[in-house]
């Protein structure tokens, strides 16, 4: 009997330390803000987005992005908040509450953004398959769209 008991506590002690696929879309969307935070353009394209052709036309499209956004004055983006939900076996939403910043410090206008993102799971992890999936505001909270 004592063998079963700590048998079952075992498994269940496994079970709730075990992430979940939304604690994992949620850190694969903060390992993306790292990338991002670098502008680095290949690691985006290759690792975090599906959003394209090719590895190589997504990677010139966000470094055409990055230049626009250098442009501006743009250096950094703070990450205020992440959320991510599962909306099906192998598909994800995540919210993201940011700002865009200059190296001084100052926002680029509107300080307060919020951008959304769909992700599926594909063979080599999860992907971004498309920006700008809808539903947020920067003075909302961020929740998971219906099912």
């Amino acid at each position: 009997m004592r063998l079963a008991i700590a048998a079952a506590l075992i498994v269940m002690s496994s079970c709730a330390s075990a992430p979940t696929d939304a604690h994992t879309v949620e850190q694969f969307i903060w390992d993306y803000t790292k990338a991002w935070n670098k502008h680095d353009s290949a690691t985006i394209a290759r690792d975090f987005y599906r959003t394209g052709p090719s590895v190589e036309e997504r990677e010139q499209n966000l470094e055409r992005g990055f230049e626009n956004l250098r442009a501006q004055g743009y250096h950094h983006s703070d990450i205020f908040e992440v959320k991510a939900c599962m909306t099906g076996a192998d598909t994800a939403w995540a919210g993201m509450k940011f700002s865009r910043l200059k190296a001084d410090g100052e926002p680029l206008p509107p300080k307060e953004r919020a951008s959304s993102y769909t992700l599926t799971k594909f063979a080599d992890g999860w992907r971004i398959t498309k920006v700008g999936a809808g539903g947020v505001s920067a003075d909302q909270p961020l929740e998971c769209p219906a099912a």
